[in-house]
């Protein structure tokens, strides 16, 4: 207060009870002449009296005419003196005027903060009359939500005189409903610096902070929501971001359909037929079984849903007297032991298709939902139904690429010949690019493939089909692993030339990685060629493990132009190969590996093994290919020297026959007569044609192969015949009777083979 004096420009002063002065301005020292420490403790009859003794104003008991007018002081000679017969005379109307008219309420506090004088503002705020909260203390008077440290605020203005401004104070009306008030605070001292209490504005500021908060909502949800393309997911985020601080329960709901994947009905939808299925859950209190998700519950015995899902606006029910948060006596019951007394139901729709039903619950002393709060939720349920919608098309995409993928890859590997093979995945994407394929080749040999290409969904799945089919051709040209990748690697940039500049091709993924290895259980060899994928792991038979050293090249499609390099390793019989894709392959120590192996004894049992291991770390994801060899059944396989003679085709059948009669299950005579002509065309071809020496080699399994190899590097050409020529038709006469023939170059000669399907009687 004295503070207020020393700098008011009006001539400013307050009396005790006594009508000594005990606060005197500087205006009023220059109206009357006398300084402060010259009135302090006079009469104000006498302070008042200029230097000549005259009186310069007449005190009277109103101020009609002019002159002064004196208010005694209240509690702590707080008091106040106005006149109206200067420029300057405003102080006491304006302390009037604030206490008794104006809107912003006032309190005046003693140092043990209870209330002196409250003006009529803050009275009609409280809901009382201002002479009734007089002696009261603020914590009695109002029910504060932070009582400690609002008083704590309120003490440290008094000790420290550090004003406090636009502290936002929470208190808690007889009705539960909060109200918010911005309150500043200061401290108040007589003249001779002695702290008598504080002065308080209050100012209600319970719409701002409720818009605030709504606002608050729906920035929390657009925040929350629509950063997963999982439906799920995305439910449980907006359910997340409504509660707590807008609802104190939030139950998110799918259209049936839709949670299962289809699409979602068209507006105006059958309630009748309509089913709900709880997709996300969020309380503030303790779970309720009846609410748990994954359930399902009708839609037309509930009338608020019916409305909000046919008019697609949010509907506001308030529990009472006859209102009824739900028309089944179950759930009524049931939301009415969890405290609800407020809910707005809100549909889920987005380009005029319905996707489900939000609820949300005020529960026990929280505020009861009003209209404003209707607003709120629709921008908030707009914006996650949009999110929700983008996540169910994800989901579709996802599930279409994936019906792709599956139908890409080749069917589970099996036991063929020499080999017995394996694959497992683990955490697979669905709409990823990964793949892995045994290619079967001439003389039992096989190709083991895994690759992966970067990316997910259609454009990756496209490319895998690309490079899959494209290696599986390049595999039957019987080309070596390094040759191989870099015609498949030059094919992929082939691919994304033509794609370039073509719509929606921007996010193809255009570079794969790969790792090629050709098994040859004849010469117990392994060649292996990668790209971008680490080498296959070879466990001896003995236990010894060891990585087929075989250099990692640039991926393929990659603008590495870096030649792959080809490794070749012994592999006798019972040994592991183990491909994996570089996201599993350091998973599989040595460690793990040995003991598996120690367990497990076909490549079924080993894969499945790994997968129990190795499936409980979410770490672990990627795919890998088991092979295990097995030694040829001696009695599947041949092979014998023939001489460089024209007598070679007359003994290449008459071994041909009598190896494959002494075959259990004697053939037909159909298929020995077409396995002689075979053998006789080849090996005649060999004679003339080729270099010594000459060998023969059949092989058994599912079908009948024929392998005639000599020493010459000339590869014949088909070629049709005319009716004129004597010769040239013995390779059109194999094309005809074989589902498959070719030759393939090694670094000794080259092997012509042909291969047919082998009935038994």
């Amino acid at each position: 207060m004295d503070a207020t004096m020393g700098q008011a420009l009006e001539p400013l002063f307050t009396a005790d009870d006594a009508g000594r002065v005990t606060s005197w301005s500087e205006a009023a020292a220059r109206l009357f002449g006398r300084p402060s420490d010259a009135a302090l403790g006079q009469q104000v009859v006498e302070a008042v009296r200029g230097a000549d003794g005259a009186l310069r104003v007449v005190l009277r008991s109103d101020a009609e005419g002019g002159g002064w007018e004196v208010f005694p002081g209240h509690a702590a000679g707080i008091g106040a003196a106005d006149g109206a017969g200067g420029d300057g005379d405003v102080e006491g109307p304006l302390v009037r005027a604030l206490f008794s008219v104006s809107q912003l309420g006032l309190l005046v506090v003693d140092r043990d903060l209870r209330l002196i004088r409250v003006s009529a503002a803050a009275g009609s705020m409280h809901g009382s009359a201002s002479r009734d909260l007089l002696g009261r203390r603020l914590d009695e008077v109002y029910r504060l939500a932070d009582p400690v440290g609002d008083l704590a605020s309120a003490r440290s203005v008094l000790e420290t005189g550090t004003s406090v401004f636009s502290r936002l104070v929470t208190v808690l009306s007889a009705g539960g409903y909060r109200q918010h008030y911005s309150v500043s605070a200061f401290r108040l001292r007589r003249a001779d610096g002695e702290v008598i209490g504080l002065a308080m504005t209050v100012l209600d500021v319970t719409r701002r902070e409720r818009d605030a908060e709504r606002t608050a909502t729906v920035s929390r949800v657009r925040e929350r929501v629509g950063r997963s393309l999982q439906v799920m997911e995305t439910c449980q985020d907006l359910a997340d971001a409504l509660s707590p601080g807008f609802a104190d329960l939030v139950v998110v709901s799918l259209i049936d359909q839709v949670a299962g994947g289809d699409y979602p009905p068209l507006r105006p939808v059958d309630t009748e037929q309509l089913l709900l299925r709880r997709a996300a859950l969020r309380t503030t209190g303790p779970p309720d079984p009846e609410l748990a998700v994954g359930g399902l519950e009708a839609v037309r015995g509930e009338s608020s849903y019916v409305r909000a899902l046919r008019e697609s606006r949010p509907v506001l029910l308030r529990s009472g007297r006859d209102g009824r948060l739900s028309d089944t006596p179950e759930r009524e019951n049931s939301l009415r032991a969890a405290g609800a007394h407020s809910m707005i139901v809100a549909s889920l729709t987005v380009r005029g298709r319905v996707l489900g039903l939000v609820r949300m619950f005020r529960c026990g002393r929280s505020e009861r939902y009003i209209l404003p709060d209707l607003q709120t939720v629709e921008s908030a349920v707009a914006h996650a139904t949009l999110c929700l919608d983008n996540a169910r098309r994800a989901a579709h995409d996802r599930a279409l690429a994936s019906t792709v993928h599956r139908r890409l890859l080749p069917r589970p590997p099996g036991v063929r010949l020499g080999i017995d093979t394996a694959y497992v995945a683990l955490s697979p994407t669905a709409d990823s690019g990964t793949w892995f394929d045994v290619v079967p080749l001439s003389g039992a040999r096989c190709g083991l493939v895994v690759g992966e290409v970067s990316g997910v969904g259609m454009p990756s799945v496209a490319t895998m089909g690309h490079v899959r089919t494209a290696l599986r051709a390049l595999a039957g040209l019987e080309l070596q692993p390094d040759e191989l990748l870099a015609r498949l690697s030059d094919t992929l940039t082939q691919l994304a030339h033509e794609w370039t500049g073509v719509a929606d091709s921007g996010d193809l993924a255009l570079t794969a990685g790969c790792v090629y290895a050709l098994y040859d259980p004849i010469a117990r060899t392994c060649s292996v060629a990668c790209a971008g994928q680490p080498a296959p792991r070879l466990i001896h038979s003995d236990g010894r493990i060891e990585r087929i050293d075989a250099p990692v090249g640039p991926r393929l499609g990659a603008p590495d132009s870096a030649p792959f390099a080809m490794a070749t390793s012994s592999v006798g019989d019972g040994a592991t190969l183990i491909l994996a894709s570089d996201e599993l392959d350091p998973a599989l120590s040595q460690e793990v590996v040995g003991r598996l192996l120690a367990v497990y004894s076909t490549a079924r049992e080993l894969a499945d093994g790994m997968f129990t291991r190795l499936a409980a770390d979410p770490r672990n994801k990627g795919t890998a290919l088991l092979a295990r060899t097995r030694p040829l059944p001696t009695d599947r396989t041949s092979v014998w020297d023939l001489p460089s003679e024209d007598r070679a085709a007359s003994d290449a059948r008459r071994i041909t026959r009598r190896w494959l009669t002494e075959r259990p299950g004697p053939p037909s005579a159909d298929a020995l007569d077409s396995a002689e002509l075979l053998v006789s065309e080849l090996v005649t071809n060999a004679v003339r044609y080729g270099t010594p020496p000459i060998m023969l080699r059949l092989i058994l399994d599912r079908s009948l192969t024929i392998e005639v190899t000599d020493s010459g590097a000339t590869t014949p050409n088909l070629r049709h015949a005319r009716v004129t020529d004597e010769g040239g038709r013995g390779l059109f006469i194999v094309s005809r009777l074989t589902e498959k023939w070719g030759t393939r170059q090694s670094s000794t000669g080259k092997t012509i083979w042909a291969e047919r399907s082998w009935p038994v009687e």
